[in-house]
């Protein structure tokens, strides 16, 4: 049978005495009450025969916890990125300065400052666009390498990679075998790289989060829980832009 999903309800609760707006979501398939939080605030996805009552009653007993969720999420609000000459720009875990300038189209980097030149008719709305492509050739140039290393310790041949601007997947693997990693990754510290290579890869071996799953990626990649905690916790810094 297929879900009830009734349409989203606004409401307002006070949690020690703060107003929180939140986002009320009921669907058939739901058997308990799960909260989230994110950048759009608090969402309650609940049974449709839950009531507001009663999900009032659990939201004043996770209080605390909703309150730290949405002063962390605001915390990490994405700002938006300045392209002026000078700002300071992520690459492979360390801090690039972008200079730029009128010429030639170019972008290269050279001892830890971007050079990033356009033409004077193409304009200050280029740049982004201009970065960004080089963003995303130094990061097929790291991810292919970075792959590579990777299957060879899986007695594999290096399998099709693919670029992606997934907003909230960092990697995925495909049932034909192709690796998409997100560009954005090349922002990240090498280890985290190598970390979301090597979860992907071993989805080659098995394609889903087993425990056999897991163990491959120990293999591969023995730190590999300390590395996904700082990805995620870190994470959102990368998708700035």
């Amino acid at each position: 049978m297929k879900a009830k999903v009734l349409p989203a309800e606004n409401h307002v609760v006070k949690l020690h005495s703060e107003a929180v707006p939140y986002a009320l979501k009921r669907s058939s398939r739901r058997r308990t009450v799960g909260l989230r939080v994110d950048q759009n605030g608090l969402t309650v996805n609940a049974p449709i025969r839950t009531s507001k009552a009663w999900l009032e009653t659990v939201l004043q007993q996770k209080a605390g916890w909703v309150l730290d969720k949405l002063r962390e999420a605001e915390a990490r609000q994405v700002p938006e990125q300045c392209w002026e000459d000078g700002v300071s720009l992520p690459f492979l875990g360390a801090e690039i300065c972008l200079k730029v300038s009128t010429g030639p189209k170019r972008a290269e980097l050279a001892e830890d400052v971007l050079h990033a030149s356009l033409p004077a008719s193409a304009g200050q709305d280029r740049r982004p666009a201009h970065v960004i492509a080089w963003y995303r050739r130094q990061a097929m140039i790291c991810f292919t390498e970075r792959v590579a290393v990777y299957a060879q310790r899986l007695a594999l041949p290096p399998p099709q990679l693919r670029l992606s601007n997934a907003q909230s997947r960092w990697g995925s693997c495909s049932v034909k075998g192709v690796i998409s990693l997100s560009w954005r990754l090349i922002k990240a510290p090498l280890p985290v790289i190598d970390y979301v290579v090597a979860h992907e890869l071993a989805h080659l071996k098995h394609m889903n989060h087993s425990a056999a799953f897991w163990r491959v990626v120990g293999h591969l990649y023995p730190d590999y829980l300390q590395v996904r905690a700082t990805l995620r916790e870190q994470g959102w810094r990368y998708h700035v832009f």
